[in-house]
């Protein structure tokens, strides 16, 4: 009898670890902690830390989808300089910015893709553009980007079509300062490579330079360029004036060097010494806005577009526009078209 208490108890003291090991095996691992997005808020909204760096990133762009109707903003199929059917053109924008602080300032690297299909004078065709891609320290910019020549006066306006009457180039490869400071005061100079076929022929650049003042009331700029092709000076003044909280308008003037025809040098790209160009903004509503704009130069060329801008839902906006150009020394030369621009942004 006690031989088998020893024997059972041996067994009992041979099994015990089996079953604590058992046990051990069965517990489940602990789980592995969850990195959530740090939001940064030094550079604006939408901006985050990439992970393990101090780098901030924003991802953004829009889809966009167009449509042009009439003389003015149709396709010309048949090559006698109006349109005859739908203008088209579908648009996804990718852009990404990202910036980091450095002892020698904000470190920033921005690209704007454009990937769009066209259906205009030259039928449907494909096609990818940089329309930026540009790394900035402190003030300095180099890369590619809209010249300095429209961007230091924000452009022509508040409408979609608001190059009827041209008003200087888009991208370009470009070597920029700009300096600002507390108190409104920018000034910026750049120098350019231009596109065919103004492209540089030699070692001299082309030389946009610009001033400018902002306030709450509204602001000036004045912005002068040099083009090292055909060897002309262009410049633009710009007053813009702040209304009301829902009126803000502007008044624009173009000066060249020279009295040629549009398109003919890089910068004053008006017809004619000089041009104009006028506008205005009229919040209706918190979802509409009323924009309308006015050009004329020199050679008589005159424009006028309209639009109004509603946001149907947040990130949704849809536009329609219509403009109207005619040039006063020529019979026959007015022409009218329809567009509508509908563009979400992400």
């Amino acid at each position: 009898m006690n031989y088998r208490k020893v024997m059972l108890g041996c067994v009992l003291a041979i099994g015990a670890p089996h079953g604590a090991q058992a046990a051990d095996a069965a517990v489940a691992a602990e789980p592995e902690p969850i990195g959530y997005v740090r939001i940064c808020d030094t550079y604006g909204v939408g901006f985050y830390y990439l992970p393990g760096t101090e780098t901030c990133l924003r991802v953004g762009g829009y889809i966009r989808y167009e449509i042009g109707v009439g003389d003015l903003f149709g396709a010309d199929r048949d090559g006698d300089g109006r349109g005859d059917t739908y203008f088209k053109r579908a648009r996804a924008a990718l852009k990404i910015d990202a910036r980091s602080e450095t002892e020698l300032g904000t470190l920033r690297r921005y690209m704007h893709i454009n990937f769009q299909h066209d259906i205009d004078s030259d039928g449907g065709h494909e096609a990818m553009e940089i329309e930026s891609a540009i790394i900035e320290l402190g003030g300095l910019r180099i890369g590619v980007n809209d010249s300095l020549f429209i961007t230091f006066v924000n452009y022509a306006g508040y409408v979609s079509k608001d190059d009827v009457i041209g008003y200087g180039p888009f991208a370009t490869p470009q070597i920029a300062y700009t300096y600002k400071n507390e108190n409104g005061f920018t000034a910026a100079v750049s120098l350019e490579t231009g596109y065919d076929p103004f492209v540089v022929d030699s070692y001299m650049p082309h030389v946009v330079a610009g001033l400018s003042y902002a306030q709450s009331w509204g602001g000036v700029a004045l912005v002068a360029a040099y083009d090292s092709v055909s060897e002309e000076w262009s410049g633009k003044l710009r007053l813009d004036a702040t209304v009301s909280d829902t009126v803000s308008a502007f008044a624009m003037a173009g000066l060249k060097s020279d009295d040629s025809a549009p398109y003919s040098q890089f910068y004053g790209i008006w017809g004619g010494r000089w041009a104009l160009w006028g506008g205005a903004t009229i919040k209706a509503s918190d979802k509409a806005s009323v924009n309308f704009q006015l050009s004329y130069d020199e050679d008589e060329n005159f424009a006028a577009v309209a639009n109004v801008a509603y946001q149907v839902v947040p990130d949704l906006m849809v536009t329609p526009e219509i403009g109207f150009y005619d040039n006063f020394a020529i019979d026959g030369a007015d022409m009218i078209g329809g567009f509508v621009r509908m563009e979400a942004s992400f």
